[in-house]
């Protein structure tokens, strides 16, 4: 028997027995999505589920056995597609769909007049979302006011947003009811740690290192002033190393907003170091939707990961979480990066974190060394 109870919620009803199910929710993407499937053998005579494309529609949860619980709401939105089928032996319907706040990935931003003075994120999310119904809560400090933001021609309403917030350093991230959840990178922590040989069925990492250089050069250009003209405004440059990357493999950055060389710097800082956050990922399954205290896996807050035999042992940041029901039985993905990789404003001060093998920032670096210590012991006959 699963250990969750799936239901979907549509009209009044609560459409139950579902055979797979894959919910998803990351902090990338501001709203979450869901597929279910039936299959069953019904009789000639029957007729499909009555459930169409575009039906408000909630999915909710509840772990089996505990009749007193308040179930747990993941998804509150709307039916994308619905595919019913049918076979010799039996019946089929697949339903997909996503939170409300899809609308505003999907729509046009349509306001007036289109270019707000003195906004916070907060403010500025609850305008673009209002006329989607979408509503919008924002855990901690949203930040200072944005002097000045407008909508560009043609883009969505969540575009316009996901501007705004980079230069706050905040996520949206789906709360599961519908609505938008603005939250600083990296806050909260899950109550459960994940640790080979205990909780993990399975694991993977991905370490890819093309996507980083030793040296990142910015090039760019500043307007003249008293202090710094000629070469100096004309020719800009600011260089930051990566010393994870041990041999020779220059980066040029160029044809960006004027600099002067100490914004430079720090574009070229922020570079090195959100490449060296996107290039490790991890992915973990464990049984079951919940922590060890009963609540859903969370997203977007920080999680101690101890897996000996991917090189990992620190602190990272979960990033996707998918709820999975099916013949593999109730578990959970949990995809998780370094918070570095997440880093959306090179304006802002740049986080190494310490602890953990390497640095909690930088999982390639502690891979490489353990291997190099590894490899040591090997050929000293200590292994």
């Amino acid at each position: 028997m699963p250990s969750e109870i799936v239901s979907l919620n549509i009209g009044g009803i609560a459409w139950k027995g579902w055979t797979e199910v894959n919910i998803t929710r990351a902090v990338d993407a501001v709203s979450g999505s869901f597929e279910v499937s039936l299959v069953d053998r019904w009789g000639d005579d029957m007729q499909a589920l009555p459930i169409a494309a575009s039906m408000p529609v909630s999915i909710q949860t509840v772990a089996s056995g505990s009749s007193s619980a308040q179930p747990d709401e993941l998804i509150r939105g709307y039916i994308d597609t619905v595919k019913p089928s049918f076979g010799a032996t039996d019946h089929k319907i697949s339903i997909g769909g996503r939170d409300a706040s899809a609308d505003l990935v999907d729509c046009a931003a349509v306001h007036r007049p289109g270019e707000w003075k003195g906004l916070s994120c907060l403010r500025l999310a609850e305008i673009l979302a209002a006329p989607f119904g979408v509503a919008v809560r924002c855990l901690g400090n949203a930040g200072a006011a944005i002097p000045v933001h407008k909508i560009e021609p043609g883009e969505t309403a969540w575009e316009c947003l996901d501007r705004a917030l980079r230069q706050r350093e905040l996520l949206a991230m789906p709360d599961g009811k519908g609505g938008i959840l603005l939250n600083a990178i990296g806050t909260g922590r899950a109550t459960t740690a994940l640790i080979q040989g205990q909780n993990i069925l399975s694991a993977s990492a991905d370490f890819d290192a093309k996507g980083r250089f030793s040296e990142y050069r910015v090039l760019a250009q500043n307007k003249g002033t008293d202090s710094e003209h000629g070469d100096k405004a004309a020719a800009v440059l600011g260089i930051a190393q990566d010393p994870t990357v041990g041999r020779f493999r220059p980066h040029v950055i160029t044809g960006e907003s004027p600099k002067d060389a100490a914004t430079a710097n720090r574009r070229a800082a922020w570079e090195a170091s959100v490449r060296a956050g996107r290039s490790v990922s991890v992915d973990v399954t464990v049984q079951g939707w919940r922590q060890g205290d009963g609540t859903l896996w969370p997203l977007g807050v920080m999680c101690r990961v101890t897996i000996p035999y991917l090189f990992i042992d620190q602190d990272l940041m979960i990033g996707k979480v998918t709820h999975k029901l099916g013949s593999g039985g109730t578990t959970t993905s949990l995809t998780l990066r370094s918070p570095l990789a997440y880093a959306q404003e090179f304006e802002k001060h740049i986080k190494t974190g310490k602890g953990g093998k390497g640095g909690e920032g930088d999982l390639l670096k502690g891979a490489v060394e353990l291997s190099k210590d590894e490899q040591a012991k090997i050929l000293a006959g200590k292994k």
